[in-house]
């Protein structure tokens, strides 16, 4: 008898249980048309927390129509909880913020901004490939998104990053302050090699998981493809003519920074013979400092 009232209890309470759910999306989707902004704003914080793909359909209507822009920040924010959290709904909700991040669907810059930040933040957590969207971001009308996006990528940091931030430093199209710090991201910490005694950690760890069958905790050949990428953008921005010397001293520091052996004959090359001295000067000090670490 008590197993046939728990059983009778569970029939009765789910559709009581999705009704009221339905009904509550419902009021909330018409508090978003509300005249009131201080409302419309509650109810996109609210259908954020619901996170079904009912909730996520609102928020994505309600985006482009919405003439606040505390009010819309607040669905993109809702959105990004969604995503961060991987409620339910996250699936759509990454629809609809890389809609928000889209200068061809959303015109409001800051907007735009928030949307990527939050596609970065989800891709952090493994929920989706920001590549993309980054990408787009470095085509946004917007310089100040631009940069963003190239900050996002040094963050990220992962081998599908090089190629991105290599284009957009040869890219001539390009504000110079966008190539400068996309040629300072080839360059950052987080793309150096690890050091011999890295790459040897990394090439017995690389045995170790072929003999029991399991993934490597890194691949070092990637790696070195990587850094020799890196050295080839950097290199090809060096020997164009039409580059401007303050773009060519940071590319000799980000080589400097990469460390690579590979490195060794780009700088010799500058350094003997590039048409600038404070190029060559500085190609002289980055030179030293690779060669120092081969030896280390």
């Amino acid at each position: 008898m008590k197993l046939f009232r728990v059983l009778l209890i569970a029939g009765l309470l789910g559709p009581w249980t999705a009704t009221a759910q339905d009904a509550r999306i419902a009021r909330l989707g018409a508090q978003l048309g509300s005249a009131d902004p201080g409302l419309r704003r509650q109810a996109a914080v609210a259908l954020g927390r619901v996170s079904l793909v009912q909730s996520v359909e609102l928020l994505r209507r309600a985006r482009p129509a919405e003439t606040n822009t505390a009010v819309r920040l607040e669905i993109v924010r809702a959105l990004r909880n969604i995503v961060f959290m991987r409620y339910p709904g996250y699936p759509q909700a990454v629809t609809a913020l890389g809609e928000a991040c889209d200068a061809t669907l959303e015109s409001d810059e800051l907007i735009r901004l928030r949307a990527l930040e939050a596609m970065w933040e989800a891709a952090s957590r493994d929920v989706l490939e920001p590549i993309p969207y980054l990408n787009r971001g470095l085509a946004d009308p917007s310089e100040r998104l631009r940069l963003a996006a190239v900050a996002m990528l040094r963050k990220y940091a992962a081998p599908s990053t090089v190629q991105p931030l290599g284009n957009a430093a040869l890219d001539r199209g390009q504000p110079d302050a966008v190539r400068k710090a996309a040629i300072a991201a080839l360059g950052a910490v987080p793309l150096v090699d690890p050091g011999p005694a890295g790459e040897a950690t990394l090439r017995a760890n690389q045995k170790a998981a072929e003999a029991l069958g399991t993934q490597p905790i890194a691949d070092a050949a990637l790696l070195q493809h990587r850094q020799e990428t890196q050295v080839t953008y950097l290199a090809r921005l060096l020997r164009n003519p039409q580059t401007q010397p303050e773009l060519a001293l940071a590319a000799v520091r980000a080589l400097g920074q990469v460390k690579h052996h590979s490195a060794v004959a780009v700088l010799q090359e500058v350094a003997l013979g590039y048409r600038d001295g404070a190029v060559r000067k500085q190609a002289s000090r980055a030179l030293s400092h690779v060669l120092a670490r081969q030896y280390e």
